[in-house]
């Protein structure tokens, strides 16, 4: 077998857009896990900007039992931004990832100038609101993010920082360590407006973080930001060690996200990419962080 398709076989995909959605989404739920089986692929986090998914999760394990879908929360205004409720809930229920603010975060409003995304529209307005932070008026961190943090430290979840600034995830990662929480992903750090050079990376991971990669940036017209060439060096700094690799796909102008991983793959291996380090951010690294062992 190809050594891309290889390590795809047991991969879990940790961010996922599916349909539905607030925003165009043409692969659904159901789409997904289909094409997860074709690919071997084990499982994968659904991810939604506005809406919980472990009830769809659950739905859809029932369904296609050859594979396992993950359920998570972001924390956005459509669910009452940093809310400790919401969050006891959404643990409750099974969810396994919980995603800080993404589109409705303070530090997205601030880059991007709109609480969306230049390149996708919505099908239907919002209510316009106040950027979502972890933050007080002094800078630190709310009673209500330090409890979120506490809980999910508490279930053995996982916690990522989504659309949060550095300086929020500095704080967020500071708390983390503070109450025992081992499972903090530090959201897309080859992204836009959490995109980070090699020096933050490591800060980030000396202080206990896991670091996202998403092949969007390298396999969507829409969001590209860099060619494999230039994102390969990165993951040979850190030999793969706290590194996962996910997708971060589901929209129209891109590959299904299996395929679009394996796109990345297959151009990271061209690269010179160890095999290992590859692995480990796809099926060891995710498999850990999602408690799937």
């Amino acid at each position: 077998m190809r050594r891309d398709m290889e390590l795809l076989r047991g991969a879990i995909d940790m961010h996922a857009h599916t349909a539905p959605a607030l925003f165009p989404r043409p692969i659904t739920d159901h789409d997904l896990g289909s094409y997860a089986l074709d690919y071997g692929m084990r499982g994968f986090v659904l991810k939604d900007h506005d809406s919980a998914t472990f009830h769809r999760a659950a739905n859809l394990k029932r369904s296609m039992p050859g594979i396992d879908p993950i359920g998570a929360i972001v924390l956005n205004r459509s669910v009452g931004g940093i809310n400790p409720y919401v969050v006891e809930a959404a643990l409750q229920y099974g969810a396994k990832v919980i995603w800080m603010p993404s589109n409705h975060s303070k530090h997205h409003d601030d880059y991007f100038g709109i609480p969306d995304y230049p390149q996708l529209g919505r099908m239907q307005r919002q209510l316009p609101g106040p950027g979502v932070t972890v933050l007080d008026a002094d800078g630190q961190l709310t009673e209500d993010a330090k409890t979120v943090i506490r809980l999910v430290a508490d279930a053995g979840a996982c916690l990522c920082t989504g659309h949060l600034n550095l300086d929020e995830t500095r704080l967020v990662l500071k708390e983390a360590n503070r109450v025992g929480l081992e499972k903090v992903l530090v959201t897309h750090v080859n992204w836009a407006l959490t995109k980070y050079d090699l020096d933050i990376q490591r800060e980030l991971v000396d202080a206990g973080a896991y670091l996202e990669i998403v092949a969007i940036t390298c396999t969507s017209p829409t969001f590209y930001e860099q060619t494999p060439a230039e994102l390969a060096p990165v993951i040979d700094a850190h030999g793969g060690e706290k590194l996962i690799l996910s997708s971060d796909l589901g929209q129209g102008s891109g590959p299904p996200h299996p395929e679009g991983i394996r796109m990345a793959l297959y151009s990271l291996l061209d690269e010179g990419v160890d095999y290992s380090a590859l692995e480990k951010m796809t099926k060891e690294n995710p498999a850990y962080l999602t408690g799937l062992g």
